[in-house]
């Protein structure tokens, strides 16, 4: 079976010795870096007017990197091209081909402990219940929420791990480990012995081709005891989708294979509300910041009963998720919400509890009103 090779491979080593080419954007730009290499000493030849090689040993390329990150602004070195190549290699334009941006670069060298990560799969996932907004005790499923395992046993947080995949380009492969972590995780808590809905993340900027890229992801939770109906891919980021009729193959792709669809911070942006039409998802969760003092803003409330009427109206699925007061969840309840999420109800745990105790839910809302 073919798969995508870009999704499915770990990112590449980066060499710790051979050439390192940069070719900066504006002549100011190549005087700084040239400063830099002087001053530190550093040996460099010029093979073109705009084309600095650099060779570099064990133990450089990482002091050089920070070093180029300091003097350089974020634009300089998004701009400068890079490429490190063998010593013995003569530089010829598919070389050039490869050249990614110096900023790419520094974030891959800084974010070592990230490959690595990467490399030994060290991933595990948490569980954040979504219960029944009329019958909070009852829990309709779970978001999958990733995790990073450091090297010394400690939680990575999300934001961490997602900052160092997107500016190390390594976006593809953190987007297929958090799906397949949230599959193996679910499935050594049994819960594809369930019959509740399991509520997996995924970017469609990390996603070339649906047949390949996600062929691994529909194979693992075929080997599962989950019914696909069960499987919820949410889409996150939806403001950032420029390609829309990508978007719509992913989705059609999913849908054929049996799963359902939801559309992630609905109410965030117009072009979220604008891919309801497009889409039609089984179902949308609310952004967060809409609910955050929701009971308190009635401007706030104004937009959320909206946004619950319309999606009433085309028979579309919503789950408030964010609440973190009594004042939020019986607002959410109170006007439509089919389903509700957040610290108040329950936070996110390595084990999720499969049921939740009426009187325990019912006295830990009286007790955090």
């Amino acid at each position: 079976m073919d798969h995508c090779k870009r999704c499915q491979s770990g990112p590449s080593r980066i060499p710790q010795s051979g050439i390192l080419c940069l070719s900066p954007p504006l002549a100011h730009t190549l005087g700084t870096v040239r400063q830099l290499l002087d001053r530190e000493g550093i040996a460099h030849t010029s093979q073109s007017p705009a084309l600095l090689s650099i060779p570099i040993e064990p133990g450089l390329l990482a002091r050089l990197v920070d070093q180029l990150d300091r003097v350089l602004s974020r634009s300089e070195a998004q701009d400068t091209r890079s490429l490190i190549h063998a010593g013995e290699e003569t530089l010829t334009l598919a070389h050039l081909m490869r050249m990614q941006p110096l900023a790419t670069l520094i974030a891959q060298v800084q974010g070592e402990w990230f490959s690595e990560m990467l490399h030994g799969q060290r991933f595990t996932t948490f569980f954040q219940p979504i219960v029944h907004a009329d019958e909070p005790w009852v829990i309709h499923g779970y978001e999958c929420l990733l995790r990073g395992q450091g090297a010394d046993g400690q939680l990575v947080p999300p934001t961490r791990l997602y900052n160092a995949a997107r500016d190390g380009d390594m976006m593809f492969q953190l987007d297929r480990s958090a799906r397949l972590s949230a599959i193996r995780s679910a499935v050594d808590c049994n819960l594809d012995q369930t019959n509740l809905a399991l509520f997996i993340n995924f970017n469609p900027t990390s996603v070339y081709d649906p047949t390949y890229c996600l062929r691994s992801t529909v194979a693992a939770i075929r080997d599962t005891g989950f019914r696909p109906e069960s499987i919820v891919f949410e889409i996150v980021e939806s403001d950032h989708i420029a390609d829309i009729p990508h978007l719509v193959r992913i989705v059609d792709y999913y849908r054929e294979s049996g799963f359902r669809i939801a559309l992630d911070d609905l109410g965030a942006g117009y072009a979220s509300l604008n891919l309801l039409g497009l889409l039609k998802p089984d179902l949308v969760k609310l952004d967060m910041e809409l609910i955050r003092g929701v009971d308190q803003d009635p401007f706030k409330g104004g937009i959320v009963r909206k946004v619950l009427e319309m999606s009433r109206d085309l028979e579309i699925k919503t789950v408030a998720e964010g609440i973190e007061t009594r004042g939020e969840f019986e607002w959410v309840r109170e006007n439509g919400a089919d389903f509700a999420q957040g610290y108040y109800i329950a936070r996110p745990a390595g084990v999720p509890p499969t049921v939740l105790d009426t009187a325990t839910v019912i006295e830990g809302f009286q007790a955090r009103a």
